[in-house]
């Protein structure tokens, strides 16, 4: 896994659980360094290790706790690039969902080494959208449905997602469900702009 990925898990533990529990989860992985290096690549096995220890340490799933991780990398608390590349989708959730389908092509401009899923929105109406996620490392949709409500939060629109799993053309897929309530919500009005059901 690219060590972009493994820094932003390193500092939601920290940031969120506290560096004691970040310290405990190096000792349990058996990390023998204090901070992964964003520029390299490590083994796929680490970021499992790292998740399998946080659930344990919080005494949450890993569902929980991925999805979390999705909300954190577009929180405050989080490099603020993340917010910005994603922003840049345009002006409303709509088009930030439609942005999605060229975001792996825009980072890849950057950092060509990174791996980021395919996306590809369906239509069914103004209301009604279904998003296809494509991604080689199975087991992290939850990060991105945390993503999708956090956004939709930023742009005060109220939604349901839901998310499920499917076998298409032999490869696992995550399908987000996608309608949208009500624009211009005023975030005051509720914690949280999204209402969430999936299937893991």
């Amino acid at each position: 896994m690219h060590g972009i990925l493994n820094r932003g898990l390193q500092c939601f533990i920290r940031d969120i659980y506290g560096g004691q529990a970040w310290n405990q989860v190096r000792e349990t992985v058996g990390l023998t360094f204090c901070n992964f290096e964003t520029m390299l690549t490590y083994e796929d096995m680490i970021t499992e290790q790292m998740i399998a220890s946080i659930c344990d340490t919080t005494r949450r799933n890993r569902h929980e706790i991925l999805e979390d991780f999705g909300t954190y990398l577009v929180s405050e608390h989080s490099p603020p690039s993340v917010l910005k590349l994603l922003r840049l989708g345009g002006e409303t959730f709509v088009d930030f969902l439609y942005s999605l389908e060229d975001v792996n092509d825009r980072v890849h401009i950057a950092i060509p080494e990174l791996d980021l899923p395919r996306f590809t929105l369906f239509e069914f109406n103004t209301k009604r959208f279904q998003l296809k996620s494509e991604f080689h490392h199975t087991g992290y949709g939850a990060i991105f449905l945390g993503l999708l409500c956090a956004m939709a939060d930023h742009y005060q629109t109220l939604v349901s997602i839901s998310r499920r799993n499917e076998f298409i053309a032999g490869q696992t897929c995550d399908l987000f469900d996608i309608e949208i309530h009500q624009q211009d919500w005023a975030a005051e009005k509720s914690p949280r702009n999204a209402m969430v059901t999936y299937d893991a």
